[in-house]
């Protein structure tokens, strides 16, 4: 059992420059990641008035202003009533509970790539960053209408309705961005299966190579082989030649 593990380390050793083919296939898997879009940023311009109120509550006096919106987007992210319309939208004919995982990831997806900024006097812009591209659109276009839709109602209660405020309504269409990145904290689990993966493979290929060559490895293969006992066996001269060349160099 020694002399087996013994000979499978010395080949390794002797074939060493091989375990830089462990390297290949992760390295490979990082470049090819590295060229396919794994983020995408979305995003829809909408003239709007900078002053003009929005109505986000069923309460006819309920109105906030633009860049209180901009200060604490949840409340026009996540509010109850359009998020459930989203997800019935999103999944037809489903039932929605807080404690739905669909209905959670859905919260989650919406809190942590949703945004609003005001560019300009203007100009309002919802953005999505994020994974999915389909559900990016979906939420942006979602958004864009409800911010639209809740100007216009915001701007009927004000009673501004025709003393200059701006109409909210699109300006142009649905802008949308890919992103690559060579790494990503997400990548490091494949790319640690790949890396182990590769190791078992190339330890297995040096196994077979080193138990496929014929050559003896020992005296007691020479022994057994000719049925002979061994009388006197010499050195590695090699060996002997670089202790001698390492001496002489001191």
């Amino acid at each position: 059992m020694y002399f087996n593990i013994k000979r499978y380390f010395y080949g390794i050793s002797k074939r060493r420059f091989w375990l830089l083919l462990i390297l290949f296939p992760p390295v490979f898997y990082i470049f090819v990641s590295a060229g396919y879009s794994d983020r995408f940023s979305i995003k829809q311009n909408i003239s709007i008035s900078k002053d003009l109120p929005i109505a986000l509550v069923s309460d006819p006096g309920g109105l906030k202003q633009i860049m209180e919106i901009v200060s604490h987007p949840d409340a026009f992210f996540l509010n109850n009533y359009a998020v459930r319309k989203l997800y019935t939208k999103l999944y037809v004919g489903t039932a929605v509970y807080r404690a739905d995982g669909q209905f959670r990831n859905l919260l989650e997806t919406i809190k942590n790539s949703m945004s609003i900024k005001i560019p300009s006097e203007n100009i309002a812009v919802i953005t999505f960053y994020g994974e999915d591209r389909a559900i990016g659109r979906t939420l942006v276009s979602y958004y864009s209408e409800r911010f639209i839709q809740k100007g216009q109602e915001g701007l009927l209660r004000s009673k501004h309705k025709g003393s200059g405020f701006k109409i909210p309504a699109l300006m142009g269409n649905m802008e949308i961005h890919e992103h690559r990145s060579l790494w990503r904290p997400e990548r490091l689990f494949p790319f640690s299966l790949i890396t182990l993966i590769s190791l078992i493979g190339v330890l297995m290929i040096l196994g077979v190579l080193e138990w496929s060559d014929p050559s003896f490895k020992s005296e007691r293969q020479v022994a057994q082989y000719l049925e002979l006992p061994i009388l006197g066996s010499l050195p590695d001269l090699n060996k002997i030649s670089a202790s001698l060349d390492l001496k002489r160099g001191k």
